[in-house]
């Protein structure tokens, strides 16, 4: 009788969840999206405005893929709010969201450097895949 060796192989390693950082002023709608999201097995951060999304991004720029991002806001609205996060980052990848663009139309969003626009009301299943496509890439 032969004794045979079984090499253990260690566990292969999860890759991270894809990281998402939701920038929206209206706080049922970013709690909404952070826990849906993260049942979805995305990590989130969460920001009231512009300037705590910057502050935000700067400390998480490594884990965050995808900045989900209010158009109209009070303070730095969405398009100056992405603005702010090319400075930190020319790769930044922006999704807009929006029930209302204000003064601004799709195009000039995209032109702006988004990545794309998703209107509310969104189903979140289809918002978390683009989500997931846009993080891989």
């Amino acid at each position: 009788m032969t004794a045979t060796h079984t090499e253990e192989r260690p566990d292969p390693v999860e890759p991270a969840p894809p990281g998402v950082l939701v920038v929206d002023d209206e706080p049922a709608i970013r709690q909404l999206l952070q826990m849906s999201l993260e049942v979805q097995g995305f990590q989130v951060w969460a920001a009231a405005g512009g300037a705590e999304a910057v502050e935000l991004y700067r400390a998480q720029r490594a884990a965050i893929g995808v900045v989900l991002l209010d158009v109209i806001m009070p303070g730095l609205d969405g398009p100056r709010t992405l603005q702010a996060l090319e400075a930190c980052d020319p790769e930044v990848c922006c999704l807009f969201m929006s029930g209302n663009l204000g003064d601004y139309s799709e195009q000039e969003l995209l032109r702006r450097g988004a990545r794309g626009l998703v209107r509310k009301p969104f189903v979140l299943e289809d918002l978390a895949t683009r989500l997931r496509r846009l993080a891989t890439r």
